[in-house]
C-alpha cells in the first residue's frame, strides 16, 4: 500500500463526481495527515477502504472486511445507498462516507481481534477527527 490509509470507490459513472477524487481525497488526506497507525500498535500497517456505490441489482461487488496477517493490511469494501448518494450533494456524500467508515470500524474491527492493534483507541481517534472536520453530527451515531 502506498499510504497507510487508502480511500477509493467502485462507482456508477454518474456518481463519480460525488464520491471519487474530491471526497475520497479529502477523507484519505485527513486520515493520513492526522492519524498514524503506528500509534495503535504494529498489527496494521495499511487500511484500504473502498466505497461501493452501484445500483442495488449489482451483485458482483459484495461487501467485505478482511485482514491479511502477512501484509498487516485491512481491505474493506462497503456499500453506500445508491439512490441516497445520487440525490445528495457533494458535502452530504462526504458525511455519508465518514459515517460509513466510522460505523464499519466500530462494528467490524472488534470482531477481527487483530493482534497488537488497539482498535478501541483507533475508533475513538477516527470519531474525534471526523467530528472536528464537521463530518459527524453530535448524536448521529448510536
Amino acid at each position: 500500500m502506498y499510504a497507510p490509509f487508502v480511500i477509493s470507490g467502485i462507482l456508477e459513472e454518474v456518481l463519480a463526481n460525488k464520491v471519487a477524487i474530491t471526497n475520497t481525497n479529502i477523507l484519505g488526506d485527513a486520515l493520513n495527515e492526522h492519524l498514524s497507525l503506528n500509534n495503535y500498535g504494529d498489527g496494521i500497517e495499511g487500511i484500504a477502504f473502498i466505497y461501493v456505490v452501484t445500483p442495488p441489482e449489482d451483485e458482483i461487488h459484495e461487501e467485505c472486511f478482511s485482514y491479511s496477517r502477512k501484509k498487516k493490511e485491512l481491505y474493506i469494501q462497503m456499500r453506500l445507498p445508491f439512490t441516497e448518494v445520487k440525490n445528495a450533494t457533494v458535502p452530504e456524500t462526504l458525511q455519508m462516507m465518514a459515517v460509513k467508515y466510522l460505523e464499519t470500524m466500530e462494528e467490524r474491527l472488534p470482531k477481527k481481534k487483530i493482534p497488537h492493534f488497539d482498535g478501541v483507541r483507533f475508533v475513538e481517534d477516527v470519531k474525534r477527527l471526523f467530528e472536528e472536520e464537521g463530518w459527524l453530527k453530535v448524536g448521529e451515531l448510536v
